[in-house]
């Protein structure tokens, strides 16, 4: 037996400072090279076709940066013998309708919010924040843009209008992020919202929350100083503008944990936003990725803390009237 055997009050095991900061030292390594993996594959696809270079860029990301967390819990476990409690953590015995109905509509708040700001600000300012896309040919430009190469419209089933894809796209993502996308995100929640908000346990909320979002967005920047997400010429704001990014989401997935005690429920969120963030890159046209042309920009961030800040609410009137 470990020496981990005090619970929490989630019945997990307490997580003691010294594993802790080892568990993060070798994250952190471990991400310093996969950063370092991800510049030669970068530097190797430079001269290949673009729809190539990107496929096999998003391959490595996919594979070999982004499971980096559960990388190293495997690795600390395994290796340097630090008691990780993955059948706690991995455990689906949380997981029911109801809590998943919070999970969905959770999303479908931040999509309302995200697509109604994008589709007012287009329409006020559309050389700055860009706006919804309207035709096809916006459509075919945003794909052009995204996989670098022309595209054969010819053979395609194009939709009467772009905005037919917002419910498809939805309907998608709720599907993909019950399945692959919860898999995939489960890579990175089991040390965001799993290990490390038990190794925080004793911290409020916010602060447990906001410190676990820093660190979180700490770890994409050897991504977003490449380009990922905003492109290389906004290496450094974008990198300040995804740790604000990670803080935001990072108490709005707690609050998903706190509640349901499943960190698979908060992958499933995570998955979900994923899917849905694609669809995003098709159908808004110019403007900037820092502002409202991605689901990552200031915009999102801001429907976000919305929703966090409406969950927040609830919770307070819930917890007054109970004991009224």
């Amino acid at each position: 037996m470990s020496n981990t055997t005090e619970k929490t009050s989630n019945s997990l095991p307490l997580i003691k400072k010294e594993h802790r900061n080892k568990v993060l030292i070798t994250l952190f390594l471990l991400t310093a090279l996969a950063g370092g993996g991800y510049w030669a594959v970068i530097a190797a696809t430079s001269s290949s076709a673009p729809p190539v270079a990107l496929a096999l860029r998003l391959a490595y990301i996919a594979v070999l940066y982004m499971p980096v967390p559960l990388y190293t819990l495997l690795l600390s476990r395994f290796m340097l013998g630090i008691p990780i409690p993955f059948r706690a953590l991995l455990s689906l015995k949380h997981i029911t309708v109801k809590k998943y109905a919070l999970v969905a509509g959770l999303f479908l708040a931040w999509a309302v919010l995200m697509i109604g700001s994008v589709a007012v600000l287009g329409w006020l300012w559309p050389e700055t924040f860009g706006h919804l896309a309207t035709t096809n040919g916006h459509l075919v430009h945003n794909l052009e843009k995204l996989i670098g190469a022309s595209v054969d419209t010819s053979a395609m089933n194009m939709p009467p209008t772009p905005l037919a894809m917002l419910p498809l796209g939805i309907f998608g993502a709720l599907m993909a992020g019950l399945t692959v996308n919860a898999i995939f995100a489960m890579a990175e929640e089991i040390m965001w919202r799993g290990y490390l908000a038990q190794a925080f346990a004793g911290r409020p909320f916010c602060k447990k929350y906001v410190t676990i979002g820093v660190l979180w967005g700490l770890w994409h920047i050897p991504l977003i100083a490449l380009g990922y997400n905003y492109g290389t010429a906004n290496a450094l704001p974008g990198s300040v503008l995804f740790i604000g990014f990670c803080v935001v989401m990072s108490l709005v997935l707690g609050f998903v944990v706190e509640r349901t005690r499943s960190v698979w429920l908060a992958a499933v969120l995570h998955g979900t936003f994923n899917g849905f963030s694609q669809v995003m890159l098709l159908l808004v046209v110019g403007g900037s990725s820092l502002l409202a042309s991605s689901a990552v920009g200031v915009v999102s961030l801001v429907a976000w803390l919305v929703v966090f800040v409406g969950c927040y609410i609830s919770t307070a009137f819930a917890s007054v009237t109970e004991r009224v």
